[in-house]
């Protein structure tokens, strides 16, 4: 059947539908050795340690309320804004968006330390978890 004559508004621009973003992943042990967690489409939240030779994927930000000894890959998409957390910091590998780092990058005032990466201006930086204390004035 013909519909009939449609309007379209000039001043109308064609709106992109944001892609849904996938659920978060939650691990309640830890990942050993050999072990590959991926979530291609959200987060993974570990709530344990990543050993030294284990792999952590996902599409989103990575949370690991552990040490971090192996590697960690977020934003693996498109996603720039990913990050990654570490209770802490001692990764073989770290990644955002195509953009790495290995241990032997990371400056060393992190390193056993809880830590973030971002990626900025296409550069990973670590920083530490928690922004250093705001002097408080005594009156």
């Amino acid at each position: 059947r013909a519909s009939g004559a449609v309007d379209i508004p000039d001043d109308a621009a064609p709106v992109q539908p944001q892609p849904p973003r996938g659920s978060s992943m939650i691990i309640e042990q830890p990942i050993r050795s050999g072990q590959v967690i991926m979530n291609p489409d959200g987060d993974i939240i570990i709530i344990g340690s990543v050993g030294s030779g284990a792999e952590v994927t996902a599409g989103g930000s990575i949370h690991i309320y552990g040490p971090l000894r192996g590697r960690a890959i977020a934003g693996m998409n498109g996603q720039p804004d990913a990050r990654i957390f570490a209770h802490s910091m001692q990764a073989e590998l770290l990644a955002i968006d195509g953009y790495y780092i290995t241990a032997e990058e990371i400056d060393p005032q992190y390193v056993e330390k809880p830590a973030q990466i971002v990626l900025t201006n296409d550069t990973l930086v670590v920083q530490p978890l928690v922004p250093p204390a705001f002097p408080v004035r005594k009156r």
